[in-house]
This record gives structure tokens, sequence and C-alpha cells, in this order.
């Protein structure tokens, strides 16, 4: 479903932007399971072929084909769901890297954020953005790219703290592509052996259902401490 100039790529997620495509996986809600939490206008989702348990999905209700077609008055959203998204990690996993395809590889033509608890990644984002890219500090770097070039992959390394991190947005160049890639499977393959996305899908349900019980326990928790007392005193 992705255009195959830059200028037809920027009409389409001008059209894209208002409504649900029917044809899309990620616009029948109905169907994807399990959800892990909604907000006004994203809903996290467990990868469904995960490269290691915690792998999750920040995706945007409305059918956009990037980040880089989001609306920036979503960023400030955005923020705060992966705020939430990393203090979830550094409670039960690791700190989170997040990684976008853009539109170049896209295996669902409808904006996805990885979020992948590996805690620090074996890769040089500055040296990488030097050639070719930039460096990302904000939504509104990521839309001028994708205005200005098209096709894009991003990458931002774990931190701790609020905003974003050591950030890169890099050209649709496979060998840069794929170095950034063999980042990911090593850090991925410190937690669990690497697996073909076939044998993920065909075996990750164990590796999904343990993502929403630890999420699902994890709100809860930070529902009780809002409120201040147990559930289970809540309940009697």
């Amino acid at each position: 479903m992705a255009c195959a100039r830059p200028l037809a790529r920027r009409t389409c997620h001008v059209m894209w932007n208002r409504e649900l495509n029917t044809s899309c996986a990620f616009c029948a809600r109905e169907t994807l399971a399990p959800m892990l939490a909604e907000t006004e206008h994203f809903f996290l989702l467990a990868d469904h072929a995960p490269l290691v348990e915690g792998h999750l999905l920040i995706i945007p209700r409305a059918h956009y084909a990037c980040f880089g077609a989001l609306p920036v008055d979503l960023e400030d959203e955005l923020l705060v769901l992966k705020a939430r998204v990393r203090a979830f990690f550094v409670a039960r996993y690791q700190t989170p890297a997040f990684f976008e395809h853009g539109v170049f590889r896209q295996t669902v033509p409808h904006a996805h954020l990885h979020a992948l608890p590996f805690g620090a990644l074996a890769v040089d984002l500055p040296a990488l953005a030097a050639e070719g890219g930039r460096a990302a500090r904000s939504l509104e770097d990521v839309r001028r790219w994708y205005a200005e070039h098209g096709h894009y992959f991003y990458l931002e390394q774990p931190h701790d703290g609020a905003g974003y991190g050591e950030a890169g947005i890099f050209p649709p160049v496979e060998a840069r592509y794929f170095a950034v890639l063999a980042a990911l499977r090593q850090a991925a393959g410190r937690l669990a052996p690497f697996q073909p996305q076939p044998v993920r899908r065909a075996l990750g349900a164990g590796r999904v259902r343990a993502l929403a019980a630890a999420w699902h326990a994890y709100d809860a928790a930070e529902e009780d401490a809002d409120n201040g007392a147990p559930r289970s005193a809540q309940a009697q």
C-alpha cells in the first residue's frame, strides 16, 4: 500500500490521516488481542512476533502511514504514553529502545513504534546519522524528514529521563538498516536465542500472554498506589 514516489507518499499520508482503512490490520482493533492500554489517539499492543518477552507496539488509532505523518499536536500524548511504557519496562524488564520502520520495509502499512526492553544497544547512532541521516529530538524532526525525503527508519537508544533519548533518523539504505537490525538482534540474543519472524509468530503466544499478564499486574499496582489502598482492601 505504500506509494512509489516521495510526492505520492506525502499525498497518501494526507488522505490516510482522517479515517480508518478497512483493509488494515491495525485499524481493525476489534480483532487485535491482547490490547494492553488505550489513550485518546493511541493504543498499546503486544507484538505477535515478539523478539523477546515484553516487545510491544505503540500504534495511533487513526490510519497514518508512519510517525512522520502524525500531527505534531499529538506529540505530548505520545510522550506521556512512551513514559508510561518506559516506567513499566524499568519495573518489569529493562529500559526500552524504540524503533520504527517508517514506511521502509513495513509489514503492516500503518504507523507503529516498536518498544523493546533491551537496555543499551551496541550501535553508534551519531556515527550512523552522520552518513546522510540526522539526529531526532522531537516528532517535528521526524515529520520534517518524511516531508522532505519520504522513507526513513528511526532508532532511539534507551534512556531514563522524559522526552527523547539519543535518537536518529536514517535514509532507507539497506546496509545501514541491517546494521541497526544486527544491533537489535544482538540485544535480543542476550535475553533469548534469536528466531526468524515466522518462528516467532508461530511460537510467540507464551511471550504475548506473559507480557499481557505483566502489564495488567503493573497497571493494577499503579492504580492501587494512586488510590492509596490495596485492591484487595477496596474489594471488601
